[in-house]
């Protein structure tokens, strides 16, 4: 075995036995291509890589050789690789995913050996692309009109976040995860659930606040795997420290009563399951002084219950979870 696989579900096994193409065209985020391959290969994939010659301009096919430990496809020869990828493969990831390539893709062509893999596989398996490219041109109508018929075709699209106008490339930890959503068990289709995360503040004058120590990581978590599983989900997140997951409604919060009075919008709407993850603050100041307290001042703070975030929940929703 290539000293390379040792990783593999190292950090779960949430794609255990399960068989990944990664494509890779000649964006400056193929620098990343390594980073995805290998989280991939943590959660339990095994990953080939196919090029296309303007990615083998940018990284080593070497450099991919060492991140997946088996052979780079870089041209199609007797051998039809592209064929023997598409039979081996449960999904084609291509990422990054250029203007040139998604287009390609859409109209029919496959000039590369990464378009080839994609005309072998469209309709018959699962494709993902991960655009990466100047704002300018992911706006371009022509390539917006080709990410429509793409999407049409059932061709997966991870939108990408448009900053310091680039369309950039997700964190490889969120490709894995679109990854694991689209080849895991779907068993929470159809379930609204939500989920809440974080901790909560109030406030003892404009700057002073109490709080409880908390990350929103198990909230975060929760979140993630329903969304996975195919469930629609709502965080409502309190200003924790970790990012909120993308492909879920987040729903920003400080304090304990404005979260509980958005956990009470949301069920209003209706809810599968609702999972208390955060960890709100039980007590609040009696009195919000308005003017900021000078240092070395002496001050009394009464503190009184907290509104209770589930209080209204369970007869809002008496079938949820």
């Amino acid at each position: 075995m290539h000293p390379s696989k040792q990783i593999l579900g190292s950090k779960g096994t949430g794609l255990k036995g399960r068989k990944i193409v990664l494509g890779i065209c000649g964006s400056v985020a193929a620098s990343l291509s390594p980073a995805v391959a290998r989280e991939l290969m943590r959660r339990g994939a095994e990953v080939r890589a196919v090029m296309t010659p303007s990615a083998c301009k940018l990284i080593s096919p070497q450099l991919m050789h060492w991140a997946t430990g088996g052979p780079v496809v870089c041209e199609l020869t007797g051998e039809v690789e592209h064929i023997q990828l598409a039979e081996w493969a449960d999904l084609l990831l291509i990422a990054p995913a250029t203007a040139n390539t998604l287009s390609k893709i859409a109209c029919g062509i496959d000039d590369t050996p990464v378009t080839s893999v994609a005309s072998a596989m469209l309709g018959r398996k699962p494709l993902l692309l991960v655009p990466a490219m100047h704002a300018s041109m992911y706006q371009n109508p022509a390539v917006c009109e080709n990410l429509k018929k793409l999407q049409g075709m059932g061709v997966h699209l991870m939108v990408p976040k448009i900053e310091e106008e680039k369309a950039k490339f997700p964190r490889p930890e969120e490709i894995a995860d679109e990854v694991e959503r689209l080849l895991g068990p779907k068993d929470m289709q159809g379930l609204r659930v939500i989920v809440t995360a974080g901790p909560t503040i109030e406030r003892i004058d404009p700057i002073k606040i109490i709080t409880n120590r908390s990350s929103g990581k198990m909230g975060i978590a929760l979140a993630e795997v329903a969304r996975r599983r195919g469930a629609e989900v709502v965080l409502i997140y309190g200003p924790g420290t970790e990012p909120a997951p993308s492909g879920v409604k987040v729903v920003r919060v400080e304090t304990t009563e404005e979260m509980r009075r958005a956990v009470e919008s949301e069920a209003r709407q209706g809810a599968d399951m609702v999972f208390f993850a955060a960890a709100p603050q039980d007590l609040m100041p009696e009195r919000r002084f308005e003017r900021k307290l000078r240092s070395g001042e002496v001050v009394e703070v009464r503190l009184v219950p907290a509104p209770r975030v589930s209080g209204e929940v369970r007869g809002l929703l008496p079938q949820a979870v």
